[in-house]
């Protein structure tokens, strides 16, 4: 009996779905590219389910985490990392998957868990440009925690961590404004704002508040009681806005004060999927 014809159709499906799957992988390779992730995340995992490759599922959900992840969307960033762990069986991935986790932890707000994974990829075996972004990264989290010592710690395991060293310096030698001091401050028109640095913020203040009084005392002088009342509103607002101005001036201060701080610990981090990558290879690119 002749089995040919039986296989051509098997053959002709085979051929259909890989290129299907090719198609699919395309796609969702075109739509990361132009930063649609919500969408790009949908068709790798669609991908995902249309290979039957282990090495290539793990690395379809890498990408959906991924994209996923530049889409702010930490709770399927998780579920996807979870999947590729499950289906890398041949262990490809486990730096790529630590990285994802922290960055979704780091996103989430999540320092201890952050944290836990950037401890992960600061062990010497690791790749140096990741474990330079891991150690950056973790001693940045420990400046945000007032840990400097552990910040300084991280920093000194780097091969050259002069620069971030520097910016942690920087942010050790200064000090925070306090918001209780500026709120007090603020009791004075346009002082709070100036505790802080806000000098224009400041004299803005002073002069809305000098004019609201001078509006009070000269419709108080001419017995104009209805103007009096409505400008007085206005004066108890713009008075206690400059109380809680202060107060969030010197957290604005220590805000900026902080950011710039791990802005120069961290330099320009950045990661993405290596583009000279094709299926059923994931890497990450870790610029500095």
């Amino acid at each position: 009996m002749n089995k040919t014809p039986f296989l051509i159709p098997l053959l002709v499906c085979t051929v259909v779905s890989a290129h299907a799957g090719d198609t699919t992988f395309s796609l969702a390779r075109e739509l990361l590219n132009e930063k649609d992730y919500s969408l790009a995340a949908v068709e790798f995992r669609r991908f995902a389910m249309e290979t039957e490759a282990p090495e290539e599922v793990a690395a379809a959900y890498l990408y959906a985490g991924y994209a996923y992840l530049q889409a702010g969307k930490t709770v399927p960033t998780r579920e996807m990392l979870d999947r590729a762990e499950l289906a890398d069986t041949q262990s490809l991935y486990g730096n790529e998957v630590a990285l994802l986790n922290a960055e979704r932890a780091y996103r989430a707000r999540d320092p201890e868990s952050a944290l836990y994974f950037y401890d992960l990829l600061a062990e010497p075996a690791t790749p140096e440009s990741l474990r330079t972004f891991a150690l950056r990264r973790s001693a940045a989290i420990h400046c945000s925690r007032g840990d400097l010592e552990d910040a300084r710690r991280q920093l000194g395991r780097l091969p050259d961590g002069t620069a971030s060293l520097q910016a942690l310096d920087t942010y050790a030698a200064g000090q925070d404004k306090s918001p209780y001091v500026g709120g007090l401050l603020g009791l004075i028109p346009g002082a709070g704002y100036w505790y802080s640095g806000e000098i224009a913020n400041g004299f803005r203040s002073l002069i809305l508040n000098a004019l609201f009084i001078y509006g009070m005392a000269h419709t108080a002088y001419e017995d104009q009681w209805g103007a009096f009342a409505a400008i007085s509103f206005f004066e108890v607002t713009w008075y206690t806005g400059s109380i809680y101005g202060g107060v969030d001036a010197a957290q604005r201060y220590n805000n900026d004060r902080l950011d710039a701080a791990r802005q120069g610990i961290e330099g320009d981090l950045r990661y993405q999927p290596n583009p000279q990558m094709t299926l059923p290879l994931f890497k990450l690119k870790i610029d500095f």
